[in-house]
C-alpha cells in the first residue's frame, strides 16, 4: 500500500509541475511588436478605446481640402498634417510627418481595426513610410490625395492595397 501510495504522490506531482510548464506565461512584446493571439483579445482592447462621432465630423471638415506638400491649413495640406490636425481633437499632439507619426502607438493586425487607428502605406519591400490616413470603418478611411485633396479611398483599391504596410492604434 505504502509503494500504491508513492507513486501516485510522484504521479500527481508530475501532472502539476507538467501542468504548470504548459501554462507558463507567453512573451507577447517581442522586438517591440504587440501580438494578440485571437479576436477576443482585440475586441476587449476595443472596449477601452473610444472613438465618439466628433471625430467623423472633425474629419468631414477637412474632405476636399487641396493637397499641398507640407502644407497645413485650410488653402492645402499633406496626409501627416490632416492627421495631426483630426487627432487634435482629442489633445494628441502627433509629430508633423508620416514617418514619426508610425513611431506612436501600438501596431495591430489589420483584421482588428478600428474607427480612428492610423493606417499607413509606403514602400512595401523596405517598410518605409510614406502616407498615413485614419481608418474611418467598413474598410474606408480618410486621406490627403494629391489628386483629389483630402477625401475617403477604400483600403481594398489596388493602389491602396499594393502599398499598405500596417495600422496603429493612438492611446486617447
Amino acid at each position: 500500500m505504502s509503494n500504491s501510495f508513492f507513486l501516485n504522490c510522484i504521479l500527481s506531482f508530475l501532472c502539476m509541475l507538467l501542468l504548470s510548464c504548459a501554462t507558463a506565461p507567453v512573451d507577447r512584446h517581442k522586438d517591440n511588436v504587440y501580438y494578440f493571439e485571437g479576436k477576443n483579445e482585440w475586441a476587449n482592447m476595443a472596449s477601452d478605446f473610444r472613438y465618439p462621432i466628433e471625430l467623423e465630423k472633425r474629419i468631414e471638415e477637412f474632405l476636399g481640402i487641396p493637397y499641398l506638400w507640407g502644407g497645413n491649413d485650410r488653402d492645402g495640406m499633406d496626409c501627416s498634417a490632416f492627421a495631426k490636425q483630426a487627432y487634435e481633437l482629442y489633445g494628441v499632439d502627433l509629430p508633423r510627418t508620416s514617418i514619426l507619426q508610425s513611431k506612436h502607438g501600438m501596431r495591430i493586425p489589420r483584421h482588428a481595426l478600428l474607427p480612428g487607428d492610423l493606417v499607413f502605406f509606403g514602400d512595401t519591400e523596405k517598410d518605409s513610410v510614406t502616407h498615413v490616413g485614419i481608418y474611418m470603418g467598413k474598410n474606408k478611411f480618410a486621406n490627403a490625395t494629391t489628386s483629389h485633396g483630402i477625401k475617403y479611398s477604400g483600403l481594398d483599391e489596388p493602389a491602396w492595397l499594393a502599398k499598405y504596410l500596417y495600422a496603429k492604434r493612438l492611446k486617447l
